[in-house]
């Protein structure tokens, strides 16, 4: 029997396998640790060798020595990573930690700016910038490149850089972060434990300052109030200028002939 089953899988124990390959059909063994099935086919999830029981029916990756592997993540592991690119509407992320322990080797993972918060957000960049160190959840099982989410409890921008000087940014209030070097602002999408595992302590201090309700009314008048000072400052046109304004217009000017007064003029009854 166990001739038949290895016969019927496309590998056999003891082969190297790496993420990916194709193992059988969901029909002959079922998906055990190390693999995923996807529209019945089992995939090899992480590198190592196959290990058919044919007792549970099941098929697993192991390492050569028999024991686990660290497998790719499933929905709900909490990952860890370096975004490495930033577009307009997705950020790509090399993860290095699975659930608080590290992996054998940096993975992609990849986030929509629709999950990365619940508010509407404009950009990517406004939330996520490459350089930032990001704590994240994956959102499917077993594929590459993981599909990721920032929201939800203690999920978001661990540390971020300076987009000016490269320095870390310490956080104020919200979402908002200030470089102590050269003062610069930006905005992210924070965690709640924002830089309290590189040592950063929030500045609350240093938080932008809310405009008063006077300010608020100055800047609202002062479209009507350049209006007025433009009309102040703008030279009157006189009767003479408009005069000379239209002599020197370049339309030519129809001049009367003599034979204009001779034409006989008609006489309406």
């Amino acid at each position: 029997m166990q001739k038949g089953v290895t016969q019927m899988a496309d590998v056999k124990s003891g082969d190297v396998v790496v993420p990916g390959d194709q193992l059988c059909v969901i029909e002959e063994l079922s998906s055990g640790f190390g693999t995923y099935e996807q529209d019945g086919i089992v995939y090899a999830a992480a590198s190592g060798a196959v290990h058919i029981d044919l007792k549970e029916r099941s098929i697993k990756v192991l390492e050569k020595d028999g024991s686990v592997r660290i497998a790719l993540p499933m929905k709900g592991d909490t990952l860890v990573g370096e975004v490495v690119n930033a577009y307009e509407q997705r950020a790509e992320v090399s993860l290095v930690k699975r659930n608080d322990a590290d992996v054998p080797s940096p993975f992609i993972g990849e986030i929509h700016i629709s999950n990365v918060t619940r508010r509407y957000v404009k950009s990517m960049y406004d939330v996520i910038k490459s350089g930032d160190i990001v704590r994240a959840m994956a959102t499917n099982t077993h594929t590459i490149p993981v599909q990721l989410t920032l929201i939800g409890p203690k999920l978001g921008v661990m540390l971020a850089k300076c987009s000016k000087c490269g320095n870390s940014l310490s956080l104020t209030t919200g979402n908002n972060l200030v470089c102590l070097r050269c003062e610069n602002r930006e905005t992210r999408e924070v965690a709640s434990d924002y830089g309290q595992r590189f040592g950063l302590e929030p500045r609350p201090d240093l938080a932008p300052r809310k405009r008063s309700y006077d300010e608020k009314r100055y800047d609202s008048e002062r479209p009507r109030r350049d209006r007025e000072s433009f009309r102040e400052r703008r030279p009157s046109r006189t009767s003479e200028s408009r005069e000379r304004g239209r002599g020197t217009s370049s339309r030519p000017v129809r001049r009367r002939t003599s034979g204009d007064d001779r034409r006989p003029r008609v006489r309406r009854q």
